[in-house]
């Protein structure tokens, strides 16, 4: 195979310049936004040079406990992506394991509970946590959470199991290990990129996600979503709080997805050494 001329490497950059433009033109847009005087907020034509100002930044923490329902969102996320990567895991591994020819219909029976649409869940959600008494607290997030992102876990992990050999079980068993011993250190390592993917839509989807924690929630564990969406309202709508609450939700998504990807790398590594 020839090596690419110097017009297709110059196209190719080219067209990995257009799409990085678009993919951040909407973080620029929201942090110079965040850091935009409000006089100048909607001046035509934009101000691309300007003095930055922390004062929404301000306003946000100010005015609102925006710490608290950082810190709501993280445990509620944290504990949602923990919960369905040990239970989808080790369904994941059972499903991939037993022999059965209705197996796979199990694995997309419980992959059909996540086309569920949230709007038809929400109202008997809302009435089981209140009758409960965990409305409003972060366990009844996890716990939805965790409902929709378990089964996502169980099909992902599934497929990674089903690429890992039977036969360095087998050798594993014959060494002496045990069950366990044998998915801990030998099955679960070769399927580490598996959990990295998983871990990220388990996470991302549990940091946006906007409809269950609006209605399960009050002043009490009260995400980031819903608390910048506050500041959208019929009498005004506040868009320099609204751009720095957007920019701080940004941060944790980022870090915890770059932290997964070098994650991915390693297991990738671990998986063709081992």
């Amino acid at each position: 195979m020839s090596a690419p001329s110097k017009r297709q490497t110059v196209l190719v950059y080219l067209l990995l310049a257009v799409v990085l433009i678009v993919f951040l033109t909407p973080i620029y847009l929201i942090a110079s936004s965040s850091v935009k005087p409000s006089p100048i907020m909607f001046q035509k034509p934009p101000a691309f040079l300007f003095t930055p100002t922390l004062e929404h930044y301000e306003s946000l923490f100010g005015m609102r406990p925006f710490a608290k329902f950082m810190l709501n969102s993280l445990v509620v996320s944290f504990g949602s992506t923990a919960f369905s990567l040990t239970f989808g895991t080790l369904a994941a591994y059972a499903i991939s394991r037993i022999r059965h020819k209705r197996m796979n219909d199990v694995a997309f029976w419980i992959l059909s509970m996540r086309m569920f649409p949230p709007i038809a869940v929400v109202v008997p959600y809302y009435i089981i946590f209140k009758t409960v008494g965990l409305l409003d607290t972060p366990l009844a997030l996890i716990i939805v959470y965790s409902t929709a992102n378990i089964p996502l876990t169980v099909w992902l992990m599934k497929g990674f199991f089903d690429e890992v050999p039977m036969a360095l079980e087998e050798a594993a068993a014959v060494d002496g290990y045990g069950l366990f011993e044998t998915f801990w250190r030998i099955t679960l390592p070769l399927a580490a990129p598996g959990l990295a993917v998983s871990a990220v839509f388990c996470f991302v989807f549990s940091w946006n996600e906007f409809l269950f924690a609006l209605m399960l929630t009050g002043s009490e564990a009260q995400t980031v979503t819903v608390a910048v969406m506050s500041f959208w309202s019929s009498d005004a709508v506040q868009w320099g709080r609204i751009m720095a609450g957007s920019f701080i939700i940004l941060i944790p998504g980022v870090i915890f997805v770059l932290t997964c990807q070098r994650w991915l790398v390693r297991g990738l590594t671990m998986g063709s050494v081992k």
